[in-house]
């Protein structure tokens, strides 16, 4: 049995005009009317919902089939499923398209009620008339639980992250990775510089806010046993230092203008921190001694650590 149909003739659901990227394969297939018929004849386009969904809800997703052969496609149903089991397998009626004509279906797509975030991110297999077309979708799609989430700190427009760790630990690659996989498309972001080994990438505090989330990271510039030792880390938690700031400025020749604007600290205290410490430091018994001595500086907010390079 189908697990949907078409929406009624009033639904004024608008998809968001971004396709789906997807691998393309030629399949070859002869219906009961010796009609034969390949990938090139049709053409599916699927889009984002209308709105972002949380990981775990169903949705109803657009769907624009094209007829770009010589002759009619008989009625027929357009199933889709996904190997992992996150899509349940579900279907819907599309109706007889004229030659280079098309039609929009909407499609009730089910899912496992699930917050394991890996499988929403797998590849969605749809069929129609014998033809295959794999895709998946961005995992902007699924961030819709961010969207409404609200701080709890009055005075803060949004949760601050604050990115923080050891020298050459991946901070600012794992920044562009979160702002790529929070992007409508396919299209990598590089917005931190990033590079390697224990030199400093970033060297002044920056902060990014997520596109229509109430979520900022701060990019902070490497920890080594020469930096941060005039406060630096707990004025960057309180909220003192304004982005921007350099990591070879002295706040004692700033104080008077950032006491000036110290009304506006709260927008910037730190509510969490990402803790990133690359496995190889771990061996080190200096390296050990300064991630202990820095983490008693942090244990009053919410943490989590990472580590990355574990192949080291």
């Amino acid at each position: 049995m189908s697990c949907s149909s078409l929406l009624p003739s009033h639904h004024t659901h608008k998809p968001h005009l971004r396709r789906f990227y997807y691998y393309k394969k030629k399949y070859i297939y002869t219906s009961p009317s010796n009609m034969q018929l390949s990938s090139d004849d049709i053409q599916i386009d699927t889009w984002c919902p209308s709105k972002k969904v949380a990981v775990g809800e169903s949705f109803h997703q657009a769907i624009k089939i094209h007829n770009e052969s010589s002759q009619v496609l008989p009625a027929t149903r357009l199933v889709a499923s996904s190997q992992s089991g996150y899509v349940r397998k579900c279907s819907v009626e599309v109706p007889a398209i004229e030659p280079y004509k098309e039609v929009t279906v909407y499609l009730e797509v089910r899912v496992q009620p699930t917050t394991d975030i890996e499988l929403c991110n797998s590849v969605v297999t749809y069929e129609y008339h014998g033809i295959t077309i794999r895709r998946w979708s961005p995992m902007y799609c699924f961030s819709g639980r961010l969207d409404g989430y609200i701080p709890y700190h009055p005075d803060a427009p949004s949760y601050n992250i604050v990115l923080f760790g050891i020298a050459g630990a991946s901070k600012s690659s794992f920044l562009n990775s979160v702002i790529t996989l929070l992007t409508a498309d396919y299209t990598a972001v590089h917005r931190a510089a990033v590079g390697g080994g224990e030199r400093h990438n970033s060297r002044h505090l920056v902060k990014y806010d997520l596109d229509g989330l109430r979520v900022t990271l701060w990019d902070t510039w490497g920890l080594t046993p020469n930096n941060y030792q005039n406060g630096d880390l707990q004025l960057l938690l309180d909220g003192s230092l304004p982005s921007g700031w350099d990591m070879d400025y002295v706040y004692d020749q700033f104080r008077n203008q950032l006491e000036q604007n110290s009304g506006t600290r709260g927008s910037r205290a730190q509510h969490a921190v990402l803790f990133f410490i690359p496995h190889g430091s771990l061996d080190k018994q200096d390296g050990t001694d300064l991630i202990k001595t820095t983490f008693d500086q942090i244990n009053h907010l919410t943490q989590m650590l990472l580590l990355p390079r574990t192949e080291e």
